[in-house]
Formats: C-alpha cells, structure tokens, sequence
C-alpha cells in the first residue's frame, strides 16, 4: 500500500500533464478521514519493473524497502512478503541469517 500526500498527488498530477481531480479519481482511493493511497497493488505506474513516475515518486517508494527505520522487527513480515522480488531485501536477509548463524539453531 501506497500512502499518497496532497503535495505528491500535485506534483505527480503536474507530471503527468492531468488535473489534480482527474489524477485522484483515476488513481487514489480517499478514505472518510482524508487518508489517500493508491488504489492498486502493484503501482499503476509500475510497468516492466520499472517506474514510470520515477522523478516525482512517493516518498513511499523513495524510501522503500525502510530497513533503515525503526523497528524493523513490526515490519517483518511485510518485508518478508518483498523478499523474492527485491534484491536489497533478498541481501539483507541473507546477511541476517549468517551473522545469526541461522541454520545451526
């Protein structure tokens, strides 16, 4: 899930030469309390595994995989869940297991 600010939604609706409102409603589900996200999963703006808003992405994605933010051990799973498809994430958890020996526990 995509967290999306006003200030990204201005920027990436600029980009992409639309309307605020017309990029909103093509791409954001709003909850009631003014909450925005992306409303698929993957990106609508993921094609062959690249990024087509590259420049202007969400903080989100500027900041993926967040193994750099505290309290990894709450994200696990959600990190887990990128583990096939990423290859920091693939690394890192490979660099865990041995400086965690692991496989002789």
């Amino acid at each position: 899930m995509i967290n999306v600010t006003e200030s990204e939604s201005e920027s990436i609706s600029s980009h992409l030469k639309m309307t605020k409102k017309h990029f909103e409603e093509k791409y954001i589900e709003k909850s009631e309390g003014g909450m925005m996200i992306m409303n698929t999963i993957p990106c609508h703006f993921l094609n062959d595994n690249k990024c087509g808003v590259y420049e202007n992405r969400f903080k989100e994605c500027r900041d993926f995989p967040h193994l750099h933010k505290p309290n990894f051990n709450d994200r696990l799973f959600g990190t887990l869940i990128h583990y096939a498809i990423c290859p920091i994430i693939f690394n890192v958890i490979e660099q865990l297991k041995i400086e965690t020996d692991f496989f002789n526990q």
